[in-house]
């Protein structure tokens, strides 16, 4: 397992075992959001689809105890489409209550555009709800530029990305 040092906080993937670790940090963030009125995320997101996230390295903790988890494929075809030029793409950003205040998710993006930039890639994209005007101005803030408002999505959903 390779531990990249980020600021205070370590980033590593998350492994087999590490299943609670991921689930409660989105847990925390779910209920954040359900306090102020917003239904986007599950109470709990399923186990089994943690799980497949790790099996395939895609899941990543952040802090030692974990306070943030983000998921970074290298591809999502569903939202994208298949020829979608080479990119990272973030889903399921959460950082908990407790590490609150510390611009880690705007760290964190920081980093993964960092590590595609390192892979010869431009883009970095991401999909989020559409019904959320705080999480879009977030993003917007963080240099991510509206793409489009697929209609066929399964939800309502924007899509984001930002290159250099």
């Amino acid at each position: 397992m390779a531990i990249l040092l980020f600021n205070d906080a370590p980033i590593r993937t998350a492994e087999p075992g590490d299943e609670d670790l991921v689930l409660d940090v989105l847990a925390d963030a779910a209920a954040w959001l359900r306090e102020r009125g917003i239904e986007q995320w599950p109470e709990r997101f399923p186990a089994e689809s943690v799980a497949e996230q790790i099996t395939r390295g895609q899941a990543l903790l952040v802090g030692d105890p974990a306070v943030a988890t983000v998921v970074v494929t290298d591809s999502d075809p569903e939202l994208w489409g298949e020829n979608a030029v080479p990119a990272y793409y973030i889903s399921r950003l959460a950082v908990t209550r407790a590490a609150a205040g510390r611009r880690l998710g705007y760290r964190i993006l920081d980093w993964v555009q960092a590590a595609a930039f390192a892979k010869g890639w431009r883009y970095v994209r991401l999909a989020t709800s559409r019904d959320n005007p705080g999480l879009r101005r977030y993003y917007e803030k963080a240099g991510f530029l509206h793409v489009s408002d697929p209609e066929e999505a399964r939800w309502p959903t924007s899509l984001y990305e930002r290159y250099r």
